[in-house]
């Protein structure tokens, strides 16, 4: 459950229109899904949110990884059944 938020967090940074100021400001890091999920993982893991029991250095690792591929996943899954709210229609 917590890596489904923070999935959601990711995905809110990244599309969401609340944070497109912030997103003008580094966009090479908050424009990317699999970026953006490393970091969020790895702040939970780092903060204890994401406790995988191998200590905290591994555990900021494998957070930041496993929410870094299932943020790529889930923006895909998601760009392709609804499409890029960026693109004009034809």
């Amino acid at each position: 459950m917590t890596y489904v938020a923070l999935v959601g967090l990711t995905l809110i940074l990244v599309r969401s229109v609340l944070f497109e100021r912030l997103r003008g400001l580094w966009p090479a890091l908050l424009e990317c899904a699999q970026c953006s999920g490393f970091w969020v993982g790895a702040a939970a893991g780092a903060s204890g949110v994401a406790v995988l029991g191998h200590g905290r250095a591994i555990d900021t690792i494998l957070a930041g990884t496993a929410t870094s591929f299932l943020s790529l996943l889930a923006d895909g899954v998601l760009l392709k059944l609804l499409g890029d709210p960026k693109e004009t229609p034809p």
